[in-house]
């Protein structure tokens, strides 16, 4: 019984270790970026935990967000409650946008979801704002937030 116990055990270490060499983390380990480290980076993988909207605008029933997180100082944008209509012609999305030299990361909601979120910008010292769409099939509602 005591050799089973040990090969389980140890088979669930190089599991663990094989995870971390891949770059699978638990939540209570999340990576950090700051500034230019964050540019094209996921923000739920290293700067959700102090994400803050600091910018918003309503499109139609859709809610397009500029996100913040003031550790990262990073940026982004995200769209929520967008239902993608198949008889549409247009896909709801969103950009975030830097104004000092115009990097832009967009994200396109999915057939079957309703929101999306795009990868982050470095907004350290200067300023970024979002850009959406969504289409109720009635209207096309297209805006941009401020700039933050």
């Amino acid at each position: 019984m005591r050799t089973r116990t040990l090969l389980v055990r140890s088979a669930v270490t190089m599991l663990f270790a094989g995870a971390a060499t891949i770059g699978l983390t638990s939540p209570a380990s999340a990576a950090t970026c700051s500034g230019s480290s964050c540019d094209g980076k996921n923000p739920s993988s290293y700067c959700q935990s102090d994400a803050r909207t600091v910018q918003s605008l309503a499109l139609g029933q859709a809610v397009l967000e500029l996100r913040y997180s003031p550790t990262c100082r990073a940026a982004w944008a995200r769209i929520s409650n967008a239902s993608y209509n198949t008889f549409d012609q247009f896909t709801p999305y969103a950009t975030v946008h830097r104004n000092s030299d115009g990097r832009e990361y967009s994200c396109s909601v999915s057939t079957s979801g309703s929101s999306c979120y795009t990868l982050m910008v470095n907004d350290a010292n200067v300023t970024s704002y979002a850009r959406g769409m969504w289409d109720s099939g009635a209207r096309t509602y297209e805006g941009r937030t401020g700039s933050y």
